[in-house]
């Protein structure tokens, strides 16, 4: 559990999603080399990649 200040907590949370951000790019990637789509979710402390339609959202 996370005991740290207000502000350590959303540089954090900051810093989760800029990850997410990083694996939605590298699925994309994978999926462009034509071998199927990927499925399904990713859950990450403050953070959680998502199938949506065609791409990958990230959402907090």
């Amino acid at each position: 559990m996370f005991t740290g200040t207000a502000e350590e907590l959303r540089k954090r949370e900051d810093r989760a999603h800029q990850i997410a951000q990083q694996i939605a790019a590298l699925i994309t990637e994978a999926e462009a080399l034509g071998l199927g789509p990927a499925r399904g979710e990713i859950h990450l402390p403050g953070a959680s990649v998502r199938r949506r339609g065609e791409g990958w959202t990230i959402t907090r």
